[in-house]
């Protein structure tokens, strides 16, 4: 009987300290509930240092890079006209060869025709003597002018120019068929002319297709003639590029060899668009003795020039061609215009003087964003 006093007194025990437990337990919880939390510190506000630059709109003008090779400006490709053994003359007929102008190039042997001219001539001599005794009857004062002009005539010499004449003559002295027979004469002694070949102008001859003693034939080119010192670069631009280039525009030409550098000047623009690459041929002039044609040349087009425009990095330009300005210390976007690429730059329109645009790009900026402007005074 005492021993399950005992347990039971345990039993009561135990519940009376499981319950002191719990009360002590939930009391604690609720006293800790109900404190105040420590005071945290609040983290300060991070303002990045940017620098800056002023924005200075200005004329800008843009060289236009190309290239491309040397033509003579004045260039002939010397053709023959009729046929026969080219005869051997001083100078030689070779490449490299210098002549003057009216000098000869090419002699292509001619007695034959020259003897059928002769033989032209004598008949025309002939056929003005026979209506002389009819003149002398008839037109007493032409048979004077014609008497004088058949003192001129020489079968050896170019036939000279027919006198003036009245109506009344002119009928009588086509009636016999003189004019006639005159004019063809003068057709065969232009064509006696196409033997001897002479140089328009003071020039070189680059290209010799034939040599001495060779056969000429009719429309055979013979070699290549050209003036040097003059010298033309084509070279192909966009079109939109040659929008904004005029005649005259003065362009730098560099040699690729001799890195020397030559001025030249816009002297054509063609008025046809290139279909396959939506180019424009555009012809450069320049004029020196150490140039020779077909050297490679680089050429700067000083020809686009825009107004109101400000340089800066293309770095500092988003997708949309919008950039950050600095307005009371925070960071705002502002659209601009591209007018113009460089390799490192970009050309915009649409910034006013004074304005504070960041001279380089930030990471993780956004619109509204403060900074700590600084000015740059030297842009790279």
């Amino acid at each position: 009987m005492s021993q399950n006093r005992l347990k039971n007194l345990r039993r009561i025990l135990l519940s009376v300290l499981g319950i002191l437990i719990l009360v002590v337990a939930f009391s604690l919880s609720k006293s800790i509930a109900n404190g105040n939390p420590p005071p945290r510190k609040e983290a300060g506000k991070v303002v990045k240092d940017v620098y800056y630059v002023e924005v200075k709109n200005n004329v800008y003008n843009v060289q236009i890079p190309s290239n491309g090779v040397l033509e003579a400006y004045q260039r002939i490709k010397v053709t023959a006209r009729v046929q026969g053994l080219m005869q051997t003359i001083s100078p030689l007929f070779k490449s490299g060869q210098a002549y003057k102008k009216g000098q000869t190039l090419v002699q292509i042997e001619s007695s034959e025709f020259r003897s059928n001219v002769i033989s032209q001539r004598a008949s025309l001599y002939n056929l003005i003597t026979s209506v002389l005794p009819d003149l002398e009857l008839d037109f007493p004062e032409a048979y004077e002018i014609w008497k004088a002009f058949l003192l001129q005539f020489d079968v050896e010499q170019t036939v000279p120019a027919l006198p003036a004449m009245e109506e009344n003559v002119r009928l009588f002295i086509s009636g016999r068929g003189i004019i006639s027979s005159y004019y063809a004469l003068q057709n065969l002694e232009k064509s006696l002319t196409f033997y001897s070949i002479k140089a328009p102008f003071d020039g070189v001859l680059v290209a010799a297709n034939v040599t001495e003693g060779s056969l000429i034939r009719p429309g055979q080119e013979l070699g290549d003639f050209i003036a040097p010192d003059h010298y033309e670069l084509k070279v192909a631009l966009p079109k939109s590029y040659v929008e904004k280039i005029a005649v005259g525009a003065s362009v730098e030409l560099k040699s690729i060899d001799t890195q020397k550098t030559y001025p030249g000047k816009v002297a054509r623009i063609n008025a046809k668009v290139t279909s396959q690459t939506q180019s424009v041929e555009v012809f450069i002039r320049v004029s020196n003795p150490e140039l020779k044609e077909g050297m490679y040349m680089e050429s700067q087009i000083g020809a686009l020039e825009f107004e109101n425009v400000f340089s800066i990095d293309r770095g500092l330009l988003d997708g949309d061609q919008q950039l950050y300005l600095i307005e009371k210390n925070q960071l705002q976007l502002k659209q601009v215009k591209v007018v113009h690429f460089t390799e490192t730059d970009a050309i915009v329109s649409g910034l006013t003087d004074g304005q504070l645009l960041i001279a380089q790009p930030i990471i993780g900026a956004y619109q509204g964003m403060e900074v700590n402007p600084t000015l740059m005074t030297t842009v790279n």
